[in-house]
């Protein structure tokens, strides 16, 4: 029996990855069974292409759409998601952290941009550098804030005295990767590329303004797809995160690669 084409075999790849998503396969859910053949050859050329990105190791590969192929993105996600996932509730002091520990979970070609996140992430005031002798240690800069505030009050108290409004008053710069960090975990989460607006201000806690003015020029540039939703069944949360284009309101958006 003769076996499927190259170029059959390279739609078959696609239509698995983007099934896929973020979260990305590995060869045997690829149908790439042996070395040699056509699916070995078709994921060869997919990969020579850019259109297919292994975003793992050579001995583990964990491969992804080119769109998906993200990992300095991942790398800052995770750091961040670490620091947060490690410090106790109900602990109110600082946590300090080696890297060892915030790298915890990336792997591949992640791991590879640990040092790269880490300083962007400090150059961006989300991390600050601490030395002790020869040693260094990271810490969330909003906690060390919090700590030395004067009139810093118990989270129980400033709940009560001064709950926190769900959109904030104040409008402030939006930095780009800092969204797409923000939109990788939902993605990763949900499981679906195109998210809602409001979910995805939600997410990063900012100003809906300044968010709809970085994803209109995302748009613009490229980089970011604006899609309608269903607005009759869209809650007025959704429907706040509406950007007017062509006339239309567009309650989702989908980043894709650069």
């Amino acid at each position: 029996m003769r076996g499927e084409t190259v170029e059959r075999q390279k739609e078959k790849i696609l239509a698995n990855l983007r099934e896929a998503g973020p979260a990305g396969a590995k060869k045997a859910k690829l149908g790439v069974k042996s070395p040699k053949g056509s699916a070995a050859q078709a994921l060869k050329e997919l990969l020579s292409d850019r259109r297919v990105a292994n975003l793992g190791s050579p001995t583990r590969p964990c491969y992804v759409l080119g769109e998906h192929f993200n990992p300095l993105q991942r790398a800052c996600a995770q750091i961040e998601r670490n620091a947060r996932l490690q410090k106790p509730v109900d602990n109110p002091t600082p946590e300090l952290f080696v890297k060892k520990e915030l790298e915890k979970g990336c792997q591949g070609e992640v791991r590879k941009k640990v040092d790269e996140a880490l300083d962007w992430l400090v150059q961006q005031k989300r991390l600050v550098k601490l030395r002790r002798g020869r040693s260094f240690y990271l810490a969330s800069t909003d906690e060390l804030k919090a700590l030395l505030t004067p009139d810093r009050q118990p989270p129980e108290a400033a709940v009560e005295a001064q709950p926190r409004p769900l959109h904030s008053t104040e409008a402030h710069p939006v930095d780009r990767l800092l969204v797409q960090a923000a939109y990788l975990r939902l993605t990763s989460r949900l499981g679906y590329r195109n998210v809602e607006i409001s979910e995805l201000r939600r997410e990063l806690d900012i100003h809906m303004d300044e968010l709809k003015r970085l994803l209109l020029e995302e748009s613009r540039d490229g980089h970011a797809v604006l899609s309608l939703g269903d607005w009759s069944v869209s809650s007025d949360e959704t429907r706040s995160g509406a950007i007017e284009l062509f006339g239309r309101p567009h309650l989702l958006v989908r980043f894709d690669a650069d």
